[in-house]
């Protein structure tokens, strides 16, 4: 039987290369998606190692743009007829406000505006096979549900007080109502969508920017509140009963959690419809 297929965007380190290991431990073919080339091919020789799977490919692109989300689309319908597990583990914050090629802060379109390009341009592959699951990363439940829930200004001006730590938080709010309205929209596919909080990390990209501040936050509130190295990524991509969930939020026990009321149909289709733009 021809194993299934795994595509982790952020599979070089952190959630994603974790994960990664956890399904190449379950014979998955895995795509492994970064931006460095060294830093991949390390990563690619560490799950291969760790699981005696040499079915570990990585791709290198550049998702700070939309092109370059397009080619990496491309590049992978020349690799692969269909995606069976579509996780996006990308999730950064830099202290100071940087723009992306396309003109927009680097903070939104790492932490949210990627992880809308590359489901968009990846659904023709999910939608060929069986049955695909897409998968998001969050941050503690207390925090998902305590953010503010606010529509992204993706052509903020600059300012003199930009706060990182916020735009982060907004953007991760954001990537909950995508999940809600990507799951309306799948109802009738053979693709579902979910979001999970997953645990501590070691070797996560929290705090990426180099602010001692995001790497200190990151360190007590995972060594503090979370499970380390939960298997709740791959549990979420294979669990036999999770075939038709759809639009939940995890933590890293496996538990469902419900989102507060702040979360709601119509600001995920705002938001949809705000993002179609960009």
């Amino acid at each position: 039987m021809q194993s299934k297929l795994a595509v982790i965007i952020g599979g070089t380190s952190g959630v994603g290369k974790h994960t990664a290991i956890d399904l190449a431990n379950q014979n998955y073919h895995v795509i492994i998606v970064g931006s460095r080339a060294d830093k991949g091919r390390q990563a690619q020789a560490d799950i291969s190692q760790a699981t005696g799977n040499q079915a570990v490919q990585l791709a290198l692109a550049d998702l700070s743009t939309k092109t370059g989300v397009q080619q990496f689309a491309h590049q992978l319908a020349a690799m692969t007829d269909h995606i069976d597990i579509l996780l996006n583990s990308i999730g950064v914050i830099l202290p100071e406000r940087h723009l992306s090629a396309d003109g927009y802060d680097l903070n939104l379109v790492l932490n949210y505006l990627t992880h809308f390009w590359t489901i968009q341009a990846l659904l023709p592959l999910l939608k060929h096979s069986d049955q695909a699951r897409i998968l998001l990363v969050g941050a503690l439940p207390f925090v998902i549900n305590h953010a503010k829930v606010s529509l992204p200004d993706f052509d903020a001006p600059a300012t003199s007080k930009y706060n990182a730590m916020t735009v982060t938080a907004q953007a991760t709010a954001a990537r909950v109502l995508l999940t809600l309205a990507l799951s309306e929209r799948l109802t009738a596919t053979n693709v579902t969508i979910n979001i999970f909080h997953p645990g501590y990390v070691p070797d996560s990209n929290f705090g990426a920017g180099g602010s001692w501040v995001s790497r200190l936050a990151g360190r007590i509130l995972g060594e503090s509140f979370s499970r380390k190295n939960s298997p709740i990524g791959a549990w979420l991509a294979t669990a036999p009963e999770l075939t038709h969930t759809s639009g939940h939020f995890y933590d890293d026990r496996l538990r469902q959690v419900r989102l507060s009321k702040q979360y709601t149909r119509s600001k995920a289709n705002d938001l949809w419809r705000l993002s179609s733009q960009y």
